[in-house]
């Protein structure tokens, strides 16, 4: 049988098994592994998942890595293997597991899938930027980000990716260094697929905040950096003014919860008063009148079922990257984010109701999906190129890396 693996740097749960299309492959009669690198790479992200109680998908192909030696057995039980997945970041544990899998032939598969807007400072940053950017934060953190940044020119010719599989006009800039690119969707457009057949209407409108648990996200802890807000002024700030918008707007509110979020187990109660549902934010959004949010890529469901968007902000993300990113993504709309900490009476909340049609279509072409790309689940598509395509041997993507601008 032929095989494909995945290279993963956050615990499997259900929700990735669905999104990543892995029993997709095995359907259609692959052997699907997952090498999860989170134990080795990111033992503390490892931790705080189990300590959550978070679930892992746990089948016969999934293995986390936990040492050297798992690795190493890995390795052992390779056989002939043609493609990799690679859904990791650029760190040094994995770049030494895909340098290991292009040796013996695989062709590396990269993702470049529900992007959102980037600042335009952050878009147009060069070098010489991210250097200033990293001796301002100090002689500690400024050595981790130099040394990521100049590990990642280095290495990034000897893994050069063979196929990139995109989503959007914005998200081909990305991967111009892959050899071939196949255009298909946001994993969020499959959801949209499947909903988009129903008809159910909601017995009472309401709204829904999409919630990124900004207070305890799980990326902070893999960057080890400060979280960008605190829950004492964070949570406030929203109950207020969801419960400022019900009254205003006549509708009840709903929290779609981060898949990852764990608020039943946090005291005090993070959202009291308001239901928080997880594990449906694509329905929610469907079914909804309104939807408030930051900068979370489930805005691709309130683009592509069209609902008004009123996108917040608070005093202390304004300074902050994800503050800056809030700013570009309602740009996008002809929007200003309303600043939750300020006087909301001045607010013309009706206003913010309004859909730009043109808007919403340039965003669904440039983040969303590409004009003309299949209607098929990307999965689908992606199994279909690697079983039909004409990817290159071990020996041609060898002698490719190597004659690549910048290879060696």
């Amino acid at each position: 049988m032929r095989k494909i693996i995945y290279l993963i740097e956050q615990p499997l749960d259900a929700r990735n098994f669905d999104r990543f299309g892995i029993q997709k492959w095995i359907d259609r009669n692959w052997i699907a592994e997952v090498w999860d690198l989170t134990p080795l790479a990111h033992p503390h992200v490892w931790r705080t998942f189990l300590e959550s109680q978070l679930e892992l998908k746990e089948y016969s192909g999934y293995f986390p890595v936990a040492s050297k030696n798992d690795l190493r057995a890995r390795y052992a039980a390779l056989g002939r293997i043609g493609h990799f997945i690679d859904l990791t970041d650029a760190s040094y544990c994995s770049f030494k597991v895909k340098r290991f899998l292009i040796r013996h032939g695989a062709v590396r598969v990269i993702c470049a899938q529900g992007s959102i807007p980037a600042p335009q400072d952050i878009q147009q940053r060069g070098l010489a930027s991210r250097l200033r950017k990293a001796f301002a934060r100090g002689p500690i953190r400024s050595l981790k980000t130099l040394s990521a940044v100049f590990f990642n020119r280095l290495s990034a010719p000897l893994i050069r990716p063979g196929l990139a599989v995109v989503s959007g006009e914005m998200s081909i800039r990305s991967v111009r260094q892959s050899r071939e690119i196949l255009k298909v969707h946001s994993f969020d457009y499959d959801i949209y697929l499947q909903l988009a057949k129903s008809n159910e209407v909601p017995e009472k409108a309401y709204a829904v905040f999409i919630d990124q648990d900004l207070c305890f996200h799980s990326d902070f802890i893999y960057q080890n950096t400060p979280f960008v807000v605190t829950p004492e002024k964070y949570f406030p700030a929203i109950c207020y003014a969801l419960k400022h918008i019900s009254r205003l707007l006549g509708v009840d509110i709903l929290i779609a919860a981060h898949p990852r979020a764990a608020y039943e187990r946090r005291k005090p109660e993070c959202f009291p008063e308001f239901t928080i549902i997880r594990g449906r934010t694509a329905d929610l959004i469907e079914r909804s009148a309104l939807v408030v949010c930051h900068d979370s890529t489930a805005i691709h469901f309130a683009v592509l079922f069209r609902k008004p968007m009123i996108f917040v902000t608070t005093d202390e993300l304004i300074p902050t990257f994800e503050g800056k990113s809030i700013v570009q993504a309602a740009a996008e709309f002809g929007k200003i984010p309303i600043n939750l900490d300020e006087d909301l009476r001045s607010v013309d909340w009706h206003k913010q109701m309004h859909v730009d049609s043109a808007k919403y279509l340039e965003y669904k072409n440039k983040y969303i999906k590409i004009d003309g790309s299949p209607e098929r689940p990307t999965w689908d598509v992606v199994i279909d190129y690697i079983e039909k395509s004409n990817c290159p041997t071990s020996a041609d993507f060898r002698a490719s890396c190597a004659t690549a601008p910048g290879g060696k």
